[in-house]
Parts: C-alpha cells; sequence; structure tokens
C-alpha cells in the first residue's frame, strides 16, 4: 500500500470527482458551442459552475477563466496583463517557477524585473517587496502560500500597500498551494488576477482557473473561436471545469477538520525526529497546515526521498515542476545554510493520509535519517 505524502505536487482525484468527470465524457459530452439543445444545456452547465466557484472564494463580481492549469493562469495573468511594452514588474525570488520563469522570459524582451527578498522561513520580506514599487511598476507578482516552505503570505496587505503607493500597478497572487488548503476570500484579498490548480484538490490534472477582478483587461493568449470571453479559444474541457467546481466546494467544506488533523499530523512527526540531530523545520509560524518543510543537515533530501519508498512512503523534495535542478532555487532564496540546502523533503498531507500512516512516516523517516548519517559518517 502506498503511503502518499507529496499532496503538493499532485492529490488523488476524489471518488466523486472521477465519477462526475466520466459523465461529462460518456453521457454529457455535448460540444458546449455547438447549437443543439443538448450543447445549450451544457454551455448552462459551465456558466453556473464558474459562477459557484466566484461565489466559493468570496467574489461579488469579476471574471472566472479557465485553463489548462496553473501554469497556464499564471501565464496568461502576467503575459495577458502588460498594457505597456516597457516599464518594470516585481516579484519574489521565492516564486513558483510559473511566475519565476515567466518574468524571467519578459527580461529577455526589454522589461525590467525587480526581485523582492524573502525572509529565511519563505515569507515575503514585504518592506523590501513594497519598496520597489514606483510608478513604471506594471505588475507585481506574489504568491499566497510559498510551494516549498509553506510559508502564507499577507496578500491583502501586500496588495493594499502596492495599490496606496501606485494604484495603476497590477497585482497577480499566484494561489495554488492557497486554495482548499487556507481560507481564501478574494474580495478581501483586494488582488487583481489570483490563479489556482484544479489537481491540488483532488480533481483531475489539466484543469485550473485565474480570477480576473473586474476592471483588469487581459490581451488574449489562444485566437480562434472566442471561447473564454475571448481570451482562450477552443473547446472546452467541460468535465474539468464541472468537477473543479465540485472539488473546490468539497475541500471547502473539508477545510476547518483537515486543518486540525494536519497540525495534529506534524506534531507527530516533530516529536519522532527529536532524537534526531541536525534538523531544522524552515517554516514554523504562519504556515499552510498541510505543507512541512524540514531540512537535514549533511545529507540529500533525495537520497533520504528514496529511502522512505522501501517502506511506500513519498514525500518530495521541493516543487515538482522544478525537480530537474540540483539545487533548489528557494533554498537559496531564503539563505538556508549550505550544510541544510540539499538536505530538504517537504511533506505534503491530503484529506487521505490517516494518524496511523503518519506515525509510521514519522518513525522511518527518524531511522531512515540516522541510517543514512551512519552510512556516511559512521555515526
Amino acid at each position: 500500500m502506498i503511503h502518499y505524502f507529496d499532496n503538493c505536487a499532485t492529490t488523488r482525484v476524489d471518488d466523486d470527482i472521477a465519477n462526475l468527470i466520466v459523465q461529462y465524457h460518456t453521457t454529457k459530452y455535448f460540444n458546449p458551442s455547438a447549437r443543439s439543445t443538448f450543447s445549450l444545456r451544457i454551455s448552462n452547465d459551465i456558466s453556473a459552475a464558474r459562477d459557484k466557484i466566484r461565489k466559493l472564494l468570496g467574489a461579488s463580481s469579476g471574471e472566472i477563466l479557465f485553463t489548462s492549469g496553473g501554469t497556464e493562469a499564471d501565464n496568461l495573468a502576467i503575459f495577458g496583463s502588460l498594457r505597456s511594452k516597457k516599464g518594470n514588474i516585481i516579484v519574489t525570488a521565492a516564486e513558483h517557477s510559473a511566475t519565476y520563469n515567466t518574468v524571467a522570459e519578459l527580461n529577455s524582451k526589454g522589461y525590467e524585473v525587480r526581485y523582492a527578498d524573502v525572509l529565511p522561513d519563505g515569507h515575503i520580506d514585504v518592506d523590501n517587496f513594497v519598496s520597489k514599487v514606483d510608478d513604471e511598476t506594471l505588475l507585481a507578482c506574489f504568491m499566497h502560500v510559498n510551494n516549498e516552505t509553506g510559508a502564507v503570505n499577507d496578500v491583502k496587505l501586500i496588495n493594499q500597500l502596492i495599490k496606496e503607493k501606485y494604484p495603476q500597478t497590477v497585482t497577480f497572487s499566484d494561489g495554488i498551494q492557497a486554495v482548499g488548503k487556507v481560507p481564501v476570500n478574494l474580495r478581501h484579498l483586494g488582488v487583481d488576477l489570483y490563479s489556482f490548480a484544479g489537481h491540488k484538490i483532488h480533481c483531475s490534472k489539466g484543469i485550473g482557473a485565474l480570477y480576473v477582478k473586474d476592471g483588469i483587461r487581459l490581451s488574449p493568449a489562444l485566437f480562434g473561436g472566442g471561447q473564454e470571453k475571448g481570451l482562450r479559444s477552443g473547446t472546452e474541457y467541460v468535465a474539468g471545469i464541472i468537477a473543479l467546481s465540485a472539488a473546490l466546494e468539497k475541500a471547502l467544506n473539508l477545510l476547518p477538520s483537515n486543518s486540525q488533523s494536519f497540525e495534529s499530523y506534524k506534531n507527530t512527526i516533530r516529536q519522532s525526529l527529536e532524537k534526531v540531530k541536525e534538523w531544522k523545520e524552515i517554516c514554523k509560524e504562519n504556515c499552510s497546515p498541510a505543507i512541512l518543510s524540514l531540512a537535514f543537515g549533511g545529507i540529500k533530501g533525495e537520497v533520504l526521498l528514496h529511502m522512505l519508498e522501501r517502506y511506500d512512503l513519498i514525500v518530495g523534495t521541493g516543487s515538482a515542476c522544478s525537480s530537474k535542478n540540483k539545487q533548489s532555487r528557494i533554498a537559496k532564496a531564503i539563505g538556508l545554510e549550505s550544510n541544510y540546502s540539499e538536505g530538504v523533503i517537504r511533506i505534503s498531507f491530503s484529506k487521505y493520509n490517516t494518524a496511523e500512516e503518519v506515525c509510521l512516516l514519522a518513525d522511518k523517516l527518524a531511522e531512515s535519517v540516522t541510517e543514512l548519517r551512519k552510512i556516511m559518517f559512521g555515526k
């Protein structure tokens, strides 16, 4: 039996959600852009899902645009929001690669990119970030929850300070590790653009969304039949759209109980590691309950990951989207000491985890760290 603790990378599809997806592939498979009555019903289902998601995320107005996932949503937000061919863009040094590398591409096209600092636990240095805003700042990008450390940023405060300094700056927050894991109210947060993805909340891969506040104009990403308000032409992934709204509702209903369970799971792992030397929890305060990021001195996180696989325990070492990089950009950005920088593992929980398998993980993690150090250092 697999014990899966890499839910930041992706999640198992919920059984009810999987059945809903099958339904829209087999009996309700009609193209929503066609003219039949059956197609009109599907089009109405999409509209209902769009309205439902907007309400679930606390947006009284604005638009929900469906995309193929979080990366496309981030790209649409960044490339689509630029209304000038010159100016500066602000991004943190610890953003997800879907944001960080997209902004880097703009840098190669002549835009000035200003990198803001993050604190040692992954939280954004708010003062440093806001200090970089001026009257030529086109776009400010700041993630809601850091995907590697779990740090929860004060999106409302950052947005407010930016708008007070220069109201014309478009604000974008990557909420991909936030939605369904921490409370999200878009009207309260106030940002212009906000992205999230289905496969992080027990929906299928291949579906994501971008919230666009009223008054924000985006340039089209795809041209064709004019779907998604003319911004992303192409036949909609109907099954994914309907499933996303259902998965989001389920995730939000379970959020309080999940959060309580996840904090308990973290304590179990912490207690087991008390007998282990040279380790640290990267984010200790104001962190996502779903993420526990640990760094072990003198060993490699990837080796530890494979040792845990002997017991059918799956954990992560950071962002799955950056797994080909030998050293984490995030570890460098937070200033993690060299002795710890390669020894990071990320444990991320879901509703399918149990207290019993967390106990197994806690025990085998402590054992594996001790065993690895004996192999490497003879102690």
